[in-house]
């Protein structure tokens, strides 16, 4: 199993810290916004070409563009593939790619590239990170930097690593990271660039990832040995199963499944976002309690909308979210944050709603023959 242990996470100016620890059993500010990752090209041995191409404008669907002055790596975001044809052409990985995201009937309405030069992939990462975009895809991905991306993102607990390979062997440097999901499809399609977006920018807690059909992807044979293979290494295929295409898991690579995950990461954001909303909208949110009534009501209404989009469980008995927001009072907090202006008394959780991906169904046959022990059948069968 890969680790990020040495890999701290991407800091963040915002006036609101969101801390969500799961617990388990013994455009949507753009979640399914993809980035495509690539490699600045290098100038040749006489200090010609390279560099990052920059004809597309913004009259053509080029929406941002912004160069950092640290590192020299490039982020743009483009509206459609004419405009991101401009500086890759249709002959070129990342114009196939592309294509095939813009070709899937839930993608967004952009898609986001960034250019880093070589040795600086994480500093490069780092200056975007906080950008409008949640899946991160490589084109023609140097395997030391793929590995580091997903230890990245294993860190930061947020945004999600997509890699595709033709064999599970592949994906060893970072198996078992839970923000990373693996594809098992030949690489002459674009299945990562199409598996998000077939699925990622419907709205969170409306889907899975399983049962999906991806628009322009072939499914492909497996036989049971092979197939189990990507299964026990919680990578996901494209298959036929009943006369249907359809994206054999819906896991990232530790085995947890990404619709939960991306769950958890509305829930961080969103709430994050709207207390920052109320920080900015009122000329001041008093240290007292209607103060804290209000940051823990914005913080309540955020988990009721995620339970009202399907990321919570439905309490059967009160017929509302499993989900409850608590506070602490002023008298409650510490010289220091009271000195600093800081309040940290709001507590929640939540009960994930998680969904059905398979079903045993069980049956009894009821028959008149009489067998030749002397007894009529019965036969149990599952479906």
């Amino acid at each position: 199993m890969a680790t990020a242990t040495a890999i701290p996470p991407y800091g963040r100016i915002s006036d609101v810290i969101v801390n969500l620890q799961v617990q388990q059993p013994v455009p949507q500010i753009g979640f399914g916004n993809i980035l495509f990752v690539t490699k600045t090209p290098a100038p040749d041995e006489k200090g010609q070409g390279g560099g990052v191409v920059r004809n597309a404008t913004t009259s053509d669907g080029l929406l941002r563009s912004i160069t950092d002055s640290k590192t020299g790596a490039v982020y743009k975001e483009y509206s459609n593939i004419d405009a991101l044809s401009l500086d890759y052409g249709s002959s070129t990985h990342m114009y196939q790619k592309a294509t095939t995201y813009f070709n899937q009937t839930a993608a967004s309405d952009r898609v986001a590239v960034l250019s880093y030069p070589d040795g600086k992939f994480q500093d490069s990462l780092g200056a975007f990170w906080w950008q409008g975009w949640y899946f991160m895809v490589f084109v023609d991905g140097d395997p030391d930097d793929v590995a580091l991306a997903s230890n990245i993102c294993e860190a930061n607990l947020l945004k999600f690593l997509v890699t595709q390979a033709e064999k599970v062997e592949a994906f060893s440097a970072w198996e078992g990271n839970q923000y990373t999901i693996d594809l098992v499809h030949p690489l002459t399609e674009a299945m990562d660039a199409g598996f998000v977006g077939a699925i990622a920018s419907k709205t969170v807690g409306s889907a899975t990832y399983k049962f999906k059909q991806i628009l322009g992807i072939t499914p492909q044979d497996y036989s049971s040995t092979d197939f189990t293979g990507i299964t026990n290494h919680h990578a996901i295929a494209y298959v036929t199963v009943n006369g249907t295409p359809e994206t054999s898991e819906g896991w990232t690579s530790n085995g947890e499944y990404i619709d939960n995950l991306q769950g958890d990461t509305w829930i961080k954001t969103m709430v994050q976002a709207n207390v920052q909303t109320a920080f900015q909208k009122n000329d001041k949110i008093p240290y007292e309690k209607s103060g804290i009534d209000l940051l823990t009501g914005i913080v309540f209404n955020t988990l009721s909308t995620a339970w009202q989009q399907g990321i919570i469980l439905t309490d059967d008995e009160k017929k509302t979210g499993d989900f409850n927001a608590t506070a602490s009072d002023r008298d409650a907090q510490s010289l220091a944050d009271l000195s600093k202006r800081h309040y940290g008394g709001i507590q929640f959780w939540y009960h994930r709603s998680g969904a059905i991906h398979s079903a045993t169904i069980n049956g009894v046959v009821q028959s008149d023959t009489i067998t030749a022990n002397g007894g009529g059948s019965a036969s149990s069968n599952n479906a």
